[in-house]
């Protein structure tokens, strides 16, 4: 009994000691955050007035977020906004900056889920590396590289949200200055990081992260202009200007398991039409229209129909070269 009782007030002494340290860790990094901002920061000093796309955690409804990139891709200009991601958000807003087309946006997406899917445990203790290299392989082809994503250094354009776990308790942080294309990929792991999805929570300039949503909705940039905020989601959440119906809600195995052709297109249309029904509060939050492309071989860009054939287009030919022959159907 006197063993049990000294072990058990080891554990509660190590478990108060681990708290206290995370707690003073934490208000170490508050301070000297306060003391960093009142030398030369702007945090407190300007409102930045160029509108703000926050693509909020998505889980595996990347093609609802190909759908709502679509529609702002021809209907608007978008070389003059500022982007922020949470989880499966990262990706658009790096997409946006970077100035990817929807259709390197789709074919991206569809080399990332034929990744996950052809693993033996599907989207299940994932390592970053799977999806690093995978993003890294398929940006290449598109002629994206260091010198693109170094291009907003300094510049706070583009942010991703994460979740602090090294201190206590878990604060949200913001990541921004992303230096390679690898770190940008790598910033969407660390802004995914669940259990059992991947294997551990990632480990970026001494923090312990894991996924973004535990702390935040959506990633708030500083200087952040509310007028000019547009919040973007899959599920109808306060705050979000673009999101689907009521009645269009994905169930639990959409956000799960979205690996079929019929929920993939779904999505597509789905994320189309919420970002079309938006136009008017997209143009009041400082969205500038643009002129609409010539027709092409898919018909008239920035259609639904457009979007739809050139999904399908995009579907055939990878399913054609796919070395791995994934089953989406």
């Amino acid at each position: 009994m006197a063993a049990l009782a000294i072990r058990r007030s080891a554990i509660t002494t190590a478990c108060v000691v681990t708290l206290c340290a995370l707690t003073l860790r934490r208000l170490y990094r508050h301070l000297n955050t306060r003391r960093l901002s009142g030398k030369g920061s702007t945090s407190a000093r300007f409102t930045d007035d160029r509108p703000t796309l926050m693509f909020g955690g998505a889980a595996s409804l990347w093609c609802y977020y190909t759908g709502v990139y679509y529609y702002l891709y021809y209907k608007f200009d978008l070389t003059k906004v500022r982007t922020t991601g949470i989880s499966m958000g990262v990706t658009t807003a790096f997409a946006t900056v970077l100035k990817m087309t929807p259709r390197q946006k789709f074919q991206i997406g569809l080399h990332w889920a034929a990744m996950i899917w052809n693993r033996p445990l599907k989207c299940f203790f994932m390592h970053s590396d799977d999806w690093v290299e995978t993003g890294m392989r398929i940006t290449k082809s598109f002629d994206i590289t260091d010198k693109d994503v170094q291009k907003f250094l300094g510049s706070n354009t583009v942010y991703a949200g994460v979740t602090d776990i090294s201190v206590f308790p878990p604060q949200h942080v913001v990541l921004s200055d992303c230096t390679s294309l690898r770190e940008s990929l790598f910033w969407t792991t660390l802004s995914m990081r669940i259990f059992p999805f991947y294997r551990y929570p990632g480990w970026f300039r001494r923090m312990i992260i894991v996924d973004g949503v535990f702390s935040a909705m959506f990633c708030e940039p500083p200087n952040l202009d509310e007028g000019k905020a547009i919040r973007i989601s899959p599920f109808a959440v306060p705050g979000a200007i673009v999101h689907p119906l009521y009645s269009e809600h994905f169930s639990a195995y959409d956000i799960a398991y979205s690996r079929r052709k019929s929920q993939m297109f779904s999505q597509l249309k789905i994320g189309f039409e919420a970002a079309q029904r938006a136009h008017g509060k997209l143009l009041e939050r400082g969205l500038s229209p643009k002129e609409t492309p010539q027709t092409d071989e898919f018909g008239q860009p920035g259609t639904i129909g457009h979007m739809m054939a050139m999904a399908e287009s995009e579907l055939e030919e990878f399913i054609k070269q796919d070395p791995l022959k994934t089953d989406w159907d």
